[in-house]
């Protein structure tokens, strides 16, 4: 009796357990969503030779778009964006005055981090405290007309060249190649 009743109460709760996780599984899709081999992707508006003045920080929206073997768009699907000079534990500008670099003189942004708007349109002194401040590299998810964005904060350095790559997982790359330079006449 008590097998048969055991029995009766485990196989309903098996049942419930494997539905319950294979809708999550279903309503998860991959993470994160891949491009297909045979992709492409391109920077849309490469960053060029940057002066900026003395003691001045300066901001760059760089666009990069996805798109399938069949030409189309892919939305959904990862980028990674690599910048020289933007890892861990990169520090080329000494901010103090010891003769010790303590700063990173280029630094990629999440652009999406600032809310309620994007942080292009929020003061960079909030920046830090919203998170948007990432390390190289770093991903994003294209939009739906395979658009992915990412924000440069470029410091007072001479750094030359700097490089700039977006990727998928699928091998597709475009690197750009930049310089930076302080006006130190102002």
């Amino acid at each position: 009796m008590r097998r048969k009743l055991l029995g009766q109460l485990i196989f309903p709760a098996l049942v419930v357990g494997f539905l319950a996780a294979g809708l999550v599984a279903a309503s998860c899709g991959s993470n994160p969503p891949f491009a297909p081999f045979g992709s492409t992707i391109e920077i849309l508006n490469p960053p060029e030779d940057i002066t900026i003045g003395q003691n001045a920080l300066t901001q760059i929206l760089v666009q990069a778009q996805v798109l399938g073997p069949d030409e189309e768009p892919l939305n959904d699907v990862r980028v990674i964006w690599d910048l020289s000079f933007a890892n861990q534990n990169t520090f080329v500008i000494d901010t103090n005055g010891d003769g010790i670099a303590d700063a990173r003189a280029l630094q990629l942004v999440d652009n999406s981090a600032c809310r309620p708007q994007q942080c292009a349109s929020t003061p960079i002194t909030e920046w830090f405290g919203m998170g948007a401040l990432v390390d190289a590299p770093f991903d994003v998810l294209t939009d739906n007309r395979g658009m992915a964005f990412v924000l440069i904060l470029i410091g007072d350095a001479i750094i030359d060249p700097a490089t700039l790559s977006a990727s998928t997982d699928s091998g597709a790359i475009d690197i750009v190649t930049f310089s930076v330079n302080a006006d130190l006449l102002e």
